[in-house]
């Protein structure tokens, strides 16, 4: 089987498009899904699938005002051309990844078996390559905060993979034995980058699956979870303990009601003080940019305390993505992203039943961590999410079943 994708044009233009998601820095992987869908509208010529999302007249609402407002403030306000630049970058990937999914039209199960080998592959280099810079460096006595430095938070890529196979095995063209090794890559490097997220995310999934429904699996998984800690603790133990502690802390650290806000107060509580930034910025503001914001190149005034997460003197954006919708697109850039996700959400009840959950699962996880890291907009991983959905676009009943191109063509 795996000789056999690697001869399927289309395969390798997914494995290549989710190497660079996982791998590169926003301008570099901008620059690359340019060139991949450049190389796929040449493959296909007058093949190349245009069709859309729901909610995409919404997107492009948030495109283009964004757009407009920040071309009006470079003007008038002071705004840099590069942090208008950026901002249009990020908005853009979810556009560049549907495309690109949609163009993948293989056979279901040979496009499924091929995404979860090359989430394995992709996941697998990522723990060698973090494992290696450890033992360059040394783990004793490290911190979570610097572990984390060295190997990276991990990516939405690694989890997705393994429900792919957890919602549609029977999809998978593997073997018991050779899908048990692929999941185990994939756990040991879920658990390696110690992300909160990771098992927030994990949560919406297995709720989608229905496993707390079935006592006998949650007892299956809650011990592999354990047993993968209990390995996690052994192997790094300053760490996980670091870990355990900021997993214990979080509802602290996302709070933004404090009477005063010294140094510890700050560094310990950093998204609740982003949050409170933004909210007196935001009550501050007229009244035309708090109902839709302040466009593209809007950025955040920490009271110099922006070091800490960055090397700019003021934040482009949130950790809690809502926020920073808040601060581009006002009030109501919030509502009609709820309402896009909802759309989005609603789309596929033509897929199969198990598709259909999985489909439901991606989009809630794009509420969620909207809510707690960077959302849609401002993170090229959440924006990856929709090169799967545009794949899954493509399972409706009659769909790309043979292997051909079906739908709206340009």
């Amino acid at each position: 089987m795996g000789f056999y994708l690697f001869k399927e044009k289309t395969f390798l233009i997914a494995f290549v498009t989710l190497s660079c998601l996982y791998f590169m820095p926003m301008e570099e992987l901008f620059i690359s899904l340019a060139g991949i869908l450049i190389l796929e509208i040449i493959l296909h010529r007058n093949r190349f699938k245009v069709s859309l999302f729901s909610g995409f007249g919404i997107y492009i609402w948030f495109l283009l005002s964004g757009m407009a407002i920040g071309i009006y403030c470079i003007l008038f306000h002071g705004y840099t051309p590069r942090a208008v630049l950026k901002d249009m970058i990020y908005v853009l990937f979810p556009l560049m990844f549907w495309l690109l999914g949609k163009n993948i039209t293989l056979q279901k199960k040979t496009i499924l078996t091929g995404l979860f080998l090359s989430g394995v592959m992709v996941s697998f280099c990522d723990f060698v390559t973090g494992l290696f810079q450890i033992l360059q460096n040394g783990v004793s006595g490290l911190s979570l905060y610097q572990f984390r430095r060295i190997v990276g938070a991990g990516h939405p890529l690694t989890i997705i993979t393994l429900f792919i196979y957890l919602f549609l095995p029977r999809n998978i063209f593997l073997k018991k034995k050779q899908a048990y090794v692929c999941i185990g890559i994939l756990l040991v490097d879920l658990l390696f980058h110690f992300s909160r997220i990771t098992f927030l995310n994990a949560s919406v999934f297995l709720l989608y699956l229905g496993i707390f429904k079935r006592p006998k699996k949650v007892f299956w998984y809650g011990f592999l979870i354990a047993a993968g800690l209990a390995g996690a603790y052994m192997a790094f133990s300053s760490v996980f303990e670091n870990f355990v502690e900021r997993l214990s802390n979080s509802l602290t650290e996302i709070s933004h009601i404090r009477e005063s806000w010294d140094h510890v107060a700050v560094v310990t509580n950093w998204r609740g003080y982003e949050v409170y930034c933004e909210l007196e910025k935001f009550q501050s503001a007229n009244i035309r940019e708090q109902i839709f914001g302040g466009g593209f190149g809007t950025q955040l005034d920490v009271k110099g305390k922006a070091y800490l997460v960055t090397t700019e003197e003021m934040l482009p954006f949130l950790h809690n993505g809502y926020f920073s919708i808040l601060m581009i697109w006002g009030v109501f850039g919030c509502a009609v992203y709820l309402f896009m996700l909802l759309m989005l959400y609603q789309q596929n009840r033509r897929l199969p039943e198990k598709e259909r959950k999985f489909w439901k699962a991606l989009v809630a996880v794009l509420a969620v961590d909207t809510l707690f890291v960077h959302g849609l907009f401002f993170s090229s991983g959440m924006a990856g999410i929709f090169f799967y959905l545009g794949i899954l676009d493509n399972l409706k009943k009659g769909a790309a079943e043979d292997g051909q191109r079906t739908g709206t063509t340009a």
